[in-house]
């Protein structure tokens, strides 16, 4: 996950959003900025968590577009959000990190499974939550990918 998809241009800490819409919007700004995706990719990812939520647990969502979004990719990207009042995913889901995906083809069945290391890993995912810095962010997710 480290190299180009994940920079600090696309680390946000200590957000705070009043809506999981809010929340989102933020991650697809980065991945925008960044130069990943289109703009109506951020709509797709809107689109996405209405449809089924993209919170997975362990208070860590992944917001990404729908399959109908994919040609709005321009090249795969990751963006990192930490919200440590966290932002409510509906049902109590409350999430801390969000971890956005921008994804072409299946490149993005690779960056699922480190994300997921991650968010099985306390000890890691404390890390991410407690950040104080962009390179600490790196820092543990380029330890993950190198297991």
């Amino acid at each position: 996950m480290s190299g180009t998809m994940l920079t600090e241009k696309t680390i946000k800490l200590n957000a705070a959003f009043s809506t999981k819409e809010e929340a989102i919007r933020s991650c697809g700004e980065l991945l925008l900025q960044a130069g990943y995706i289109e703009p109506g990719y951020i709509d797709a990812m809107i689109q996405r968590d209405s449809i089924s939520t993209t919170y997975v647990g362990n208070e860590v969502a992944v917001p990404h577009g729908t399959e109908a979004a994919k040609p709005l990719v321009k090249k795969t990207g990751l963006a990192v959000v930490q919200v440590p009042g966290g932002v409510d995913f509906g049902k109590g889901r409350i999430a801390k990190l969000l971890i956005a995906v921008a994804a072409i083809g299946n490149e993005h069945m690779d960056l699922l499974t480190n994300i997921a290391q991650i968010c099985i890993d306390d000890t890691q995912l404390q890390k991410l939550l407690s950040a104080r810095t962009a390179k600490e962010i790196l820092d543990v997710v380029g330890t993950v990918e190198k297991r």
